[in-house]
């Protein structure tokens, strides 16, 4: 099913979308605050987000702009009573994909998206080259089909970090997640084995290629 991110604070809209998406296997999150989607995004994997313009802490166009500067490969909708062509064309020099004026038909919304996931999704399958690999039979993961020489903890942190490819991962959440290390592991012990992680690797913590480190939170992978 794919994960739609819906940024509406029209409450009937939102009613009427959270019943009618699903049927069309499209699980919606909806949220009325642009800084809550942007948290959102930092924390979980969404295949599109619906975006109105006339949101409270910050217009949808300025949104759209940074979600589209931070995840590239997430494709955006705008959905407006705004028929301002002004908008629509900030809209695409942004990079939005999609725009549909309010009202609406939700079918032809439901037909909108399913295009651009389609899109995307082909796309991804024509570029992709996976730089790592998990085979978790083996507890094992390859760089370039080259096995690395990884611990149980590096291995399990590791697989998260690629799992939650270009998604925040805090240290408190790597605590919780990974049994090879203690609950009351110190961020100190995380970091060090992250470290480890990235000289195995082959990666820079200066000029990083794949971990990023998040100043005060924790981790990042930004690869491929």
């Amino acid at each position: 099913m794919s994960q739609i991110l819906m940024v509406e604070d029209d409450l009937e809209i939102t009613a009427l979308l959270e019943q009618y998406l699903p049927r069309y296997g499209l699980n919606i999150m909806s949220v009325d605050s642009p800084l809550v989607a942007l948290d959102k995004l930092s924390i979980e994997k969404y295949d599109l987000v619906l975006i109105d313009l006339g949101l409270p802490e910050m217009d949808g166009l300025e949104l759209s702009k940074r979600i589209k500067s931070n995840y590239p490969n997430i494709p955006i909708i705008i959905s407006t009573a705004r028929h301002d062509v002004s908008d629509k064309v900030v809209a695409f020099d942004i990079g939005v994909d999609d725009y549909i004026a309010k009202p609406y038909d939700p079918r032809e919304l439901v037909a909108r998206i399913q295009s651009i996931i389609k899109r995307y999704d082909n796309i991804s399958i024509t570029n992709k080259e996976e730089i790592f690999s998990i085979d978790t039979t083996k507890m094992q993961i390859s760089k370039k089909q080259v096995a690395l020489n990884l611990t149980l903890a590096e291995y399990e942190i590791f697989s998260l970090f690629l799992n939650k490819k270009h998604q925040v991962v805090s240290r408190e959440f790597i605590i919780n997640s990974i049994n090879a290390i203690k609950w009351d592991s110190s961020d100190r012990s995380i970091d060090v084995i992250v470290g480890r992680i990235r000289h195995k690797i082959g990666d820079n913590s200066k000029t990083p290629e794949y971990i990023k480190s998040i100043r005060g939170v924790g981790y990042k992978y930004i690869g491929d």
